[in-house]
């Protein structure tokens, strides 16, 4: 009798829990439906307003677009180096855009070796980090590591620590954007902005240092293809010579009279000094320690927005303000009623 009345008693109480569940959705539903109403109703009371608010915003936006507003012009480049970290592209994109703001230019023009003219018609710089496809695939490559060595879900936090850290680490590639009034700048704006960062004391440095050891690592690698060539030739000889008198040799060369290792040891060592050489020749050529991956784009539509769209957001902005010029009313009239 007694478990009877207690499974009875927990009947109700998850009844009641599920009839307040339903009540709160039901409440919230016709919550919404009400401000809803409250939003279509507005407009139509204040009709009046509403109307020359918007009409007054669209006017506004009108003449700015036409008379006021100046087109600007933007474009992008991304910009690689082993040498660069978000500090040192922030920093540098800040000097350059308090040097952009100044009445007088010629500080900016100074500073990126360009004429006044170019100078004048420059608006402002910005940077962001850039993550190239093989950097996002390296990234979820570490990122399962990570998760698959995990004993325990204990560390779970540790892990989503280490990946945030890795997503906030620049991969040493940016997107520079520049704005101007001219896109006729944009190409000397490239050279200028590439040269600017190349020159700076940090990277100019490094870029030296790095040339000169790849410079001296090619000499050295062509030095020992040539001893190895020398020692490849000796070697043949030396089977020609043992052929020609017809007599038996083992896998060991007897040169002056110290004995070789296995001749095909030679060989192998050739093709790896051989590919370093290829891989320290690339690495001249293309400079991977400072590229410029994509250059500027002179584009001839302007970036800023165009009339219609203007007038698209006159109207939004007209509404909004509407909206808050119609409940300032109301509480206007509800301070009243209080005083």
């Amino acid at each position: 009798m007694e478990n009877q009345k207690h499974n009875s008693s927990d009947e109700i109480d998850l009844g009641a829990v599920m009839a307040r569940i339903g009540n709160f959705f039901h409440d919230l539903w016709f919550n919404f439906l009400r401000f809803l109403a409250l939003v279509r109703r507005i407009p139509l009371e204040n009709r009046m307003s509403f109307s020359l608010i918007i009409v007054a915003s669209l006017v506004i936006g009108f003449l700015y677009s036409k008379y006021l507003q100046k087109n600007f012009y933007e474009t992008t480049m991304i910009l690689s180096s082993e040498y660069f970290n978000k500090r040192l592209v922030e920093s540098s994109i800040d000097k350059l855009n308090l040097l952009a703001d100044e009445q007088n230019k010629k500080g900016l023009a100074r500073v990126l070796n360009l004429p006044d003219t170019v100078a004048n018609k420059i608006v402002e710089f910005s940077a962001t980090p850039f993550i190239a496809e093989d950097d996002i695939v390296e990234l979820e490559v570490l990122k399962e590591q990570l998760r698959n060595a995990q004993l325990n879900a204990k560390n779970e936090q540790i892990i989503n620590q280490v990946v945030a850290r890795i997503e906030i680490e620049n991969r040493h590639a940016f997107q520079i954007s520049v704005r101007t009034l001219n896109p006729t700048v944009i190409t000397n704006l490239e050279t200028a902005l590439v040269a600017f960062f190349r020159e700076t004391n940090f990277v100019r440095k490094r870029i030296e240092i790095t040339h000169n050891n790849l410079v001296e690592r090619k000499l050295k690698l062509e030095q020992d293809l040539q001893k190895l060539d020398s020692l490849k030739v000796a070697i043949n000889q030396t089977y020609k010579t043992l052929a020609s008198q017809s007599r038996q040799g083992s896998n060991n060369v007897i040169l002056s009279d110290e004995p070789m290792t296995d001749p095909v040891d030679i060989y192998t060592q050739d093709e790896v000094i051989y590919g370093q050489l290829q891989a320290t020749k690339k690495a001249l050529y293309l400079q991977p320690d400072f590229e410029v991956v994509d250059g500027f784009t002179e584009f001839s539509e302007p970036a800023n927005p165009g009339l219609a769209r203007m007038l698209l957001y006159s109207v939004l902005v007209g509404i909004v303000i509407a909206y808050l010029e119609v409940a300032l009313r109301s509480f206007n009239r509800y301070l009243s009623k209080l005083d």
